[in-house]
């Protein structure tokens, strides 16, 4: 409809709230290693828009409740905390004077990357048709990933603690080493300590916690989840020296008992994707949020993101 002309009506302003999340800004929008990525550019494009067309505002207006009524009303937020959001973002927003919070995983003492751009960057940049991980023979598919029963790798560790994760590391030890001596660190390091505190210091910006080391929160050990949510809000307090009281759920699932789990912990905005059901849109520190995505044209997100829904 775009394409000839008929689909302008779709994009007429309408009432509705949204916190949009993006995870990943590079220089071209990079789609070969995961859907994260959308170019500068694009970015850009997308804010300028937002804010000559919607009401945008902070997270915390947001929660507030201060929305126009016929506007669509959205909030910025970026997951990971990974340094092309520093570098290519946060100068665009500025530039814009549009609000954003910010949610980092805390891995900096760990590995100084997240384990899925790790696995994203060694499977496209690998010679290796086969490993062998849990005893497990994972083969590359007609996707470029290696799978295992039909079930890729990168899924397999998405229900895996953190430490059960780490073999990978040594089995893709050259590949790594090679990418790190290559010109793709926009694709895997994560913002310095002292980056994350000139973030903070913005008004325009907030710091929220994303968990310790990006694990699944809901497929591993309630004990290891609780310290994953715990000691991802010391590690941020340490390095900003404020109340760290915003939590983005890793990959969006959560369940009650997190829920509950969080709230003692003194965070007070937990956001997820979908709720697990109509219920919990009543509790006041959850909100689903709307995935950008990378696939489609202009037209057609505006289109969906008014809508809510891509369906």
């Amino acid at each position: 409809m775009f394409r000839c002309g008929l689909g302008t009506h779709l994009l007429k302003n309408r009432y509705g709230e949204r916190i949009l999340v993006f995870h990943s800004i590079d220089v071209k929008g990079e789609t070969k290693l995961n859907s994260r990525y959308i170019a500068q550019d694009y970015f850009e494009e997308l804010l300028k828009f937002f804010k000559a067309h919607y009401n945008v505002i902070s997270l915390d207006a947001y929660y507030a409740g201060d929305f126009v009524p016929g506007k669509l009303n959205i909030a910025i937020t970026f997951d990971d905390g990974l340094l092309n959001n520093y570098e290519l973002a946060i100068p665009v927003l500025e530039k814009h004077n549009i609000p954003a919070t910010f949610f980092i995983t805390t891995t900096l003492e760990k590995k100084g990357f997240l384990w899925a751009d790790f696995l994203d960057l060694v499977t496209l940049h690998t010679a290796k048709k086969e490993i062998v991980f849990e005893g497990n023979h994972y083969r590359k598919n007609s996707k470029n990933e290696f799978s295992y029963n039909g079930t890729t790798l990168k899924n397999r560790c998405k229900y895996l603690e953190y430490e059960q994760i780490t073999p990978l590391f040594e089995i893709f030890a050259t590949e790594w080493e090679a990418i790190i001596a290559a010109d793709l660190d926009i694709y895997w390091k994560l913002m310095s300590a002292g980056q994350i505190r000139k973030i903070a210091k913005n008004p325009l910006f907030t710091i929220g916690a994303h968990g310790k080391t990006h694990a699944n929160l809901v497929e591993i050990s309630i004990e290891n989840a609780l310290l994953e949510l715990r000691q991802s809000k010391i590690n941020l307090e340490a390095i900003v020296q404020k109340p760290i009281t915003d939590f983005a759920f890793p990959f969006g699932t959560y369940t009650s008992e997190l829920v509950q789990a969080a709230k003692k912990e003194g965070f007070s905005k937990l956001l997820l994707l979908d709720y697990n059901n109509s219920s919990d849109k009543k509790e006041t520190v959850l909100r689903n949020r709307f995935v950008v995505n990378p696939y489609i044209s202009k037209e057609l997100f505006l289109s969906s993101l008014l809508k809510g829904s891509y369906r």
